[in-house]
């Protein structure tokens, strides 16, 4: 069966969130992480710039059956994420995912257009990993981006209240 890692992963390097470079290297993404866990990622090239709202990524682990990834309700909401971080156990830090790769939206789209079959068995048996969505909050102040990363299922029906890193007025998260 076909699984996340097997998705053709694109050359990456890692930089913290709070003190990220001003700009991705032309020929590999930048994937933002916090306590080693990803938050964010930039496409080859990207600029970013101070203040500015990070882009949403999918993240799950490299070993997810690729079925049951593109069921998933993160997954269903593909349009507005820009990668996929696909992760794995680090040695000896089992509660910090490592970071396996990096697969483009581009990448995922052409996926889901093409569909996948599962076996007559159906999914592996065994613990399943949830696919999460990270998203900065879009919450503005005073010309002042909240951009607080906060995991997700899926997209809330009801928003709850941002973890609001900037100690901004209290709010709920703006997707």
């Amino acid at each position: 069966m076909a699984t996340l890692r097997d998705l053709d992963p694109q050359p990456f390097e890692v930089a913290p969130v709070d003190d990220p470079p001003a700009a991705a290297a032309g020929d590999r993404w930048l994937v933002l992480v916090r306590r080693g866990r990803p938050v964010s990622a930039l496409a080859p090239g990207t600029v970013l710039s101070k203040g500015s709202r990070l882009p949403g990524i999918l993240v799950a682990a490299a070993d997810m059956n690729l079925a049951e990834a593109l069921e998933s309700d993160a997954f269903r909401q593909l349009t507005e994420f820009s990668a996929l971080v696909v992760t794995e156990p680090s040695a000896g830090q089992a509660d910090q995912p490592g970071i396996a790769g990096v697969v483009t939206g581009q990448t995922l789209a052409q996926v889901i257009l093409r569909g996948t079959t599962r076996g007559i068995f159906g999914p592996l048996p065994g613990a399943s990993s949830i696919p999460l969505i990270t998203r900065s909050c879009g919450f503005a102040e005073g010309g002042v981006t909240c951009a607080t990363m906060m995991p997700f299922e899926a997209r809330p029906n009801s928003m709850p209240g941002c973890l609001n890193d900037r100690g901004l007025t209290a709010h709920p998260f703006a997707w």
